[in-house]
């Protein structure tokens, strides 16, 4: 008969499943996808804690003058910090508060970046490890949010 529920043997836990605007009964999750969403959230939590701990990062940096400048980019959850590669000599602007970073972004040269601060300066970076830029990007920008949560 149209329009009649038919009684099914259920096997297992069952959960509802959305589609669109639709609902079905769906099985239970198989062992190996339980396995698989554990270790990304496990993967997830890592990342985060990562995100709050200091960090250092061998870049090249272009100063207000244009000259490049060995530099180590350190990152903690209020300040990037400026210093020279070990063995060099002082700088003359060791930290800035986060919150004085307005915007950073990828440039168009691979394994570029650049920072803009608030008072309206700007600097370029290239990374020396070029698969880092990613993650400076996304730790600058996610402890930026943090801060004015």
């Amino acid at each position: 008969d149209d329009g009649e529920i038919e009684d099914l043997p259920l096997q297992g836990a069952m959960r509802i499943q959305t589609l669109g605007t639709s609902f079905f009964l769906a099985g239970p999750k198989r062992r190996e996808d339980q396995e698989g969403e554990r270790e990304i959230e496990r993967e997830r939590k890592t990342q985060n804690e990562n995100i709050h701990k200091y960090s250092e990062y061998q870049v090249v940096k272009t100063n207000a003058q244009g000259r490049r400048q060995e530099r180590v980019l350190g990152i903690d959850p209020w300040n990037l910090h400026n210093k020279k590669p070990k063995g060099s000599g002082g700088v003359w602007r060791k930290q800035r508060s986060l919150k004085e970073v307005s915007e950073v972004h990828r440039l168009q040269n691979p394994g570029t970046f650049a920072i803009r601060f608030t008072n309206g300066t700007s600097r370029e970076y290239e990374c020396v490890d070029k698969s880092q830029v990613d993650e400076i990007i996304k730790k600058i920008t996610v402890l930026r949010s943090n801060l004015f949560g």
